[in-house]
């Protein structure tokens, strides 16, 4: 079976990445099963270069346009702040939803999609193609044979980001972290030097770090400590958006939710926390999803 894909949001490279896996146009990367058949974008300009190189034959003025006319839709706006109004549609109508990362900016957003998309028991899903990368497997099993004593997760991001601040890319960070753990993180303690952050994490199976800062070029690296063993290395993130389409595709087959609503909601939670301990260098709770 092929699912129809609308593309809502352009401006994100992941429209055009996706676009061209889904379409066969990268080779390395293609995984059967999708179509790229129709685009929504704030940008005409954009909107004309992602359908082209992506072989969308469609280009729509109004994302409902869609509504009948896809089997799921990707939200791929690089604002976070525009996730909700734009899935809102989409999931009320029962159309299956994958949001890119972040889920949204803010928990208040969060906890609205999340809610919207369980009473309406569509398959949905948000989640950093980072998650399912070999590395952050690796130590997720490593960390369950063996008990864990600290975990770092250090990569680009910028306080500053129009785009939301520190959660558009924070998110990766905090996504990575709660693959590898599991959701439960208690507080959180930030500071930052210029515009470096860098967060302990109190969880109940260890303490952590985050470090974030716009120096770093783009890569990401974990360290990870066991009772028994050490490792520190940078993630590869070759086959990411791969790994990213195939849980997709999982989860139209199955119709089940890769990632759990908690485990969806905490990331976002974690980088609220360190935003609002930054200016006191204190303990902050993180937000639980209550049930």
């Amino acid at each position: 079976m092929t699912h129809r894909v609308g593309i809502v949001g352009t401006d994100n490279s992941h429209a055009l990445i996706f676009s061209q896996m889904a379409n066969g146009l990268d080779k390395t990367n293609y995984v059967p099963g999708f179509e790229v058949t129709h685009l929504f974008g704030l940008d005409g300009k954009r909107n004309k270069e992602v359908a082209e190189k992506g072989r969308v034959p469609n280009v729509v003025s109004d994302p409902k346009d869609m509504l009948g006319e896809v089997d799921a839709v990707f939200i791929e706006f690089r604002h976070g702040g525009l996730h909700l109004k734009y899935a809102k549609p989409f999931i009320e109508a029962g159309t299956p939803v994958f949001v890119d990362k972040p889920l949204t900016t803010n928990t208040s957003d969060a906890r609205k999609l999340l809610s919207l998309a369980k009473r309406k028991h569509i398959p949905f899903t948000s989640f950093s193609t980072l998650r399912y990368t070999i590395l952050v497997q690796e130590v997720r099993n490593l960390f369950a044979r063996e008990e864990p004593v600290y975990l770092s997760v250090v990569g680009p991001g910028d306080l500053e980001s129009e785009y939301g601040g520190l959660v558009f890319y924070g998110i990766h960070h905090a996504e990575i972290f709660n693959q590898i753990v599991g959701i439960g993180v208690r507080d959180v303690m930030a500071m930052k030097r210029g515009k470096d952050v860098s967060a302990t994490i109190r969880h109940p199976k260890l303490s952590g770090e985050i470090r974030i800062s716009p120096n770093i070029p783009y890569l990401f690296a974990v360290e990870a400590i066991t009772k028994k063993s050490y490792l520190s290395e940078k993630i590869d993130t070759s086959t990411c958006y791969k790994d990213g389409m195939l849980k997709l595709w999982e989860m139209l087959d199955t119709g089940t939710w890769p990632l759990t609503d908690k485990q969806m909601f905490e990331p976002v939670a974690l980088v609220k926390a360190i935003e609002k301990s930054l200016p006191k260098g204190k303990w902050v709770k993180v937000e639980k999803l209550s049930r």
